[in-house]
């Protein structure tokens, strides 16, 4: 009996994990002029993103309007620097999400582009940011630290 007990906890451990860890087949890119935006992420992945620099050797330069929006399985998500842009609603309703990695060349922000980040709990937004849209971390009821460098 307790041999059983052990293998139904076990296989309810092994359920609850994530089938796979996010990575590159999980996005979407369109390219432009050899550059490359990303304006969509399969819902479905999970924990960890690093968006690479370049993609099919083009650069990554900006993440489209509701790229990930309801992505509620990615935990972090690695902005990789060349990206110039965070669309409007980039990042809506990534209730798991509790880090994202904003490199030195993005220049703007969208409007809500975090709203709905629920766990998300502190961000910096580098010095290149020139322009914030309205809401952005509107609804981000973990949010404790937004550190805005000088400039």
């Amino acid at each position: 009996m307790k041999a059983t007990t052990i293998l139904a906890f076990l296989f309810l451990i092994c359920a609850a994990l994530p089938l796979y860890a996010a990575d590159i087949n999980d996005l979407t890119w369109t390219t432009t002029g050899g550059k490359v935006t990303i304006p969509d992420c399969d819902e479905a992945a999970s924990g960890a993103l690093v968006i690479p620099e370049t993609i099919e050797g083009k650069p990554v330069t900006s993440i489209g309007d509701y790229a990930f929006a309801s992505c509620t399985n990615l935990t972090s998500i690695t902005i990789p620097a060349g990206v110039t842009s965070i669309g409007n609603a980039a990042f809506w309703n990534c209730t798991s999400l509790t880090s994202v990695i904003i490199p030195e060349s993005v220049t703007s922000i969208g409007y809500w582009a975090f709203w709905n980040c629920s766990s998300l709990t502190s961000i910096t937004l580098p010095n290149s940011i020139t322009s914030i849209g309205d809401s952005v971390f509107r609804g981000c009821t973990s949010l404790t630290s937004v550190t805005i460098s000088t400039g």
